[in-house]
């Protein structure tokens, strides 16, 4: 997603001499990669090739589960807590984010970038996935901090199903809406961006509204609770018991922590600092452009194409960064750990967060159609930060 105009950065083109002349007349449903860049695009390429076989991996051990369950106890059960179906849903957009980074192999092979179903389809394919994922995001960390500051979950694998698939029934509309607007079209208004497929240079709302601001929207939210979260385990912050958003700072110079709580106070910060290294270095890339783009800058002093490569390589890599996040802090939520000898059975809720001093405490509700979980799931609590 480089939002810089065609920038001919290198004498060494791999297009032909009448592709070159179209671009020297002005068309710009075609942009011909110089040699660095498509260099540069090959090592995009391959950090979604190593994303892709990292969320493929997670995939194997979703099946291999799933398999085991059917086995035991002749039923299909893919999804036995809430978070477990938004878990689902960020590798899924993982890997779609993946797949449409390794189309980038199109390019490096052609030299080119042009206009086209296969542009269309890898512009499709990566808003799709990154936009989906950043929202996914999102909802792990409201159900987080729900559970672990307010001590509420979600009960209802139901509606957690219900809020997914809205997520992606939004930016299914919102990418169907563009294609009805006829962004997506070649000349002036094309996919190409230019070193890959993306919406055009000249939809500037779509760009920010359609992807970015769920980028941002995500990693302020994550600041906002997983920082409070992590001064909570320290001991800075103490909440009231008596009131649920209430709470007061506490001098600490750390003499009460344990390593268990300062091992899940890191694992707190962890989240956002791993979000933020993955969109800022690609946010202030765009901002640079949008900024030239809008200002009518010079096209003498382009964005390098090889910051918008190394954005975009760190960006491809956030796959990998999920995987090893959410399976070292977050190992035992069914969705991923192997079955017990006992029998599964789904659970009236997510498990309540036990409460210590300073915590809140709720009490849980059943549902009239599920059955209550056993000694060693409710031990999970949310079945993604370590049990409090």
């Amino acid at each position: 997603m480089s939002d810089t105009g065609p920038v001919l950065d290198s004498p060494s083109q791999i297009c032909t001499s009448a592709e070159l002349a179209r671009v020297a007349r002005g068309d710009h449903s075609i942009h011909c990669l110089s040699r660095g860049q498509a260099i540069g695009l090959s090592v995009v390429l391959e950090s979604g090739l190593i994303s892709l076989i990292a969320v493929l991996y997670v995939f194997g051990i979703i099946i291999r589960n799933v398999i085991r369950r059917v086995r035991q106890h002749r039923r299909w059960l893919i999804f036995v807590d809430p978070i477990d179906v938004i878990m689902f849903s960020l590798f899924l957009a993982d890997l779609i984010q993946s797949i449409g980074t390794i189309l980038n192999a199109k390019w490096v092979s052609q030299g080119k970038v042009e206009v086209g179903e296969f542009c269309t389809a890898q512009g499709v394919m990566k808003q799709l996935g990154e936009t989906t994922a950043a929202m996914s995001t999102l909802l792990i960390t409201i159900y987080t901090f729900r559970g672990l500051w307010l001590g509420i979950q979600v009960e209802s694998l139901r509606v957690t199903k219900i809020v997914t698939c809205g997520i992606w029934l939004f930016v299914g509309l919102l990418i169907a809406l563009e294609h009805g607007l006829n962004i997506h079209k070649t000349g002036e208004d094309s996919f190409i961006t230019p070193y890959w497929c993306w919406i055009g240079k000249k939809h500037f709302h779509w760009k920010i509204w359609g992807e970015y601001i769920w980028f941002w929207v995500t990693l302020g939210f994550s600041i906002v609770t997983y920082v409070p979260l992590f001064f909570e385990e320290r001991g800075a912050i103490v909440l009231d018991p008596n009131s649920r958003w209430g709470f007061y700072f506490r001098r600490n110079n750390g003499q009460n922590a344990t390593g268990d709580s300062i091992g899940q106070s890191m694992v707190m910060l962890a989240y956002p600092v791993v979000y933020s290294i993955s969109i800022l270095p690609l946010s202030v890339a765009r901002w640079i452009g949008f900024v030239r783009e809008r200002n009518r800058v010079s096209k003498a002093a382009p964005l390098p194409s090889a910051a918008s490569m190394a954005c975009m390589a760190i960006h491809g890599l956030s796959g990998v960064a999920n995987v090893v996040l959410l399976l070292t802090t977050r190992p035992n939520t069914p969705l991923f750990r192997k079955d017990s000898t006992g029998p599964v059975l789904l659970p009236t809720v997510a498990g309540n967060v036990s409460t210590q001093q300073g915590h809140h405490a709720h009490t849980p509700t059943a549902e009239s159609d599920t059955k209550s979980i056993t000694t060693n799931e409710a031990g999970c609590e949310l079945g993604r930060l370590p049990s409090r």
